[in-house]
């Protein structure tokens, strides 16, 4: 969403500006919208960390990292802010919400143009963002009633593709190390965050694909420290008590007759009922090869210790669908990311509201 300046792009491009800050405002309203409706305005709060991209190196070719550089734009992170009881403590549930360049339009070896265009970003990563948005009713019900022990924190983090590797995570990790960590609101007041504990924090990135030759498995990617196994132990629980249910849900009168769902490359058409997906959910500690921690924002996180869990798909860098022009709706099992999304917001909820 950083659009190039340079002349393959620039031909090809709708819009010449980033489309990013559109975005980020669209989940703000939605956000507002949401609370307000929740009845939780003045007690759960939606608004920006924001900062400035800066590097080692200039990137003049990149038009958002220019316009940071001369100071009319800004990069941030978005964060909604649902109260606990305690509320110095909070679990964070987080996507990322740029996308990433199409490379199948670039790579003119594969008859690309050399244009760096946005992908749609179905799956990597608006499977997650979409997450979000559904978590955030829930969460703030569970607020409502005063259910949660701690506060819960949903980020949407933004710079996680290339070039800008995991600002959002980066600049998130460092205020909060530095005890800097504050959020702008809406009148342009800053809340100040830093005497918050994070106790645990899980990403989603791409929960939306399932594997055509490795049907039905998703990842738990904890990070490097016990707390993390710990918490993606916890996560594991909740996938047992999810397949558990999915198959008492799936012979209730109202899914008799129903199968398992198909894709559609009709996105503006509802799909018919299907049957609640059971799913396998693969443990995967750090040092596995499989686990795609290393390649997320989530690996931020765990650098700097706090406890982590990647929610993920089982990951193939290979697949149509994977940066390029088909990561579209043609590629999303809504099944598959239905179960995922569910087993990571109750995941979530669970540990918001242990003692």
């Amino acid at each position: 969403m950083d659009v190039v300046q340079d002349h393959p792009t620039l031909s090809e491009t709708r819009h010449k500006g980033r489309d990013l800050h559109r975005l980020g405002e669209y989940l703000l309203a939605s956000h507002r919208k949401t609370i307000s409706e929740s009845g939780m305005q003045g007690k759960a709060e939606v608004g920006e960390l924001p900062f400035k991209w800066e590097t080692d190196f200039d990137f003049t070719q990149f038009g958002g990292w220019k316009a940071n550089q001369e100071g009319s734009e800004y990069e941030r992170n978005i964060l909604v802010i649902i109260p606990g009881k305690n509320r110095k403590e909070a679990v964070i549930m987080g996507d990322h919400y740029d996308t990433a360049y199409m490379e199948d339009v670039y790579d003119k070896s594969e008859g690309g143009t050399g244009a760096r265009l946005a992908a749609a970003g179905a799956d990597d990563n608006h499977s997650a963002t979409s997450t979000l948005l559904l978590a955030a009713p829930a969460f703030l019900r569970l607020a409502k009633e005063g259910k949660l022990e701690r506060d819960i924190w949903l980020i949407h983090l933004t710079g996680e593709e290339f070039p800008s590797d995991c600002m959002g995570a980066r600049n998130f990790c460092r205020n909060y190390v530095q005890k800097t960590l504050k959020m702008r609101r809406d009148d342009g007041s800053f809340k100040d965050l830093s005497g918050v504990e994070i106790k645990g924090v899980f990403v989603m990135d791409m929960i939306a694909h399932n594997r055509d030759n490795a049907k039905d498995i998703f990842q738990i990617s904890p990070g490097r420290t016990l707390e993390s196994i710990n918490l993606g132990y916890k996560a594991h629980l909740v996938n047992r008590t999810w397949n558990k249910l999915a198959a008492e849900w799936n012979l209730a009168p109202e899914r008799a007759g129903c199968k398992r769902g198909k894709r559609t490359k009709d996105e503006k058409t509802m799909p018919a009922k299907s049957l609640f997906l059971p799913l396998e959910g693969e443990v995967r500690t750090w040092e596995d090869p499989t686990s795609s921690l290393y390649n997320t924002d989530v690996m931020i996180f765990s650098d700097i210790g706090i406890p982590c869990v990647l929610f993920m798909e089982n990951y193939d860098i290979h697949r149509q669908g994977y940066h390029d022009t088909h990561d579209t709706m043609e590629n999303i099992d809504l099944d598959y990311g239905a179960a995922c999304s569910a087993i990571a917001i109750e995941t979530v909820a669970q540990v918001a509201a242990e003692k």
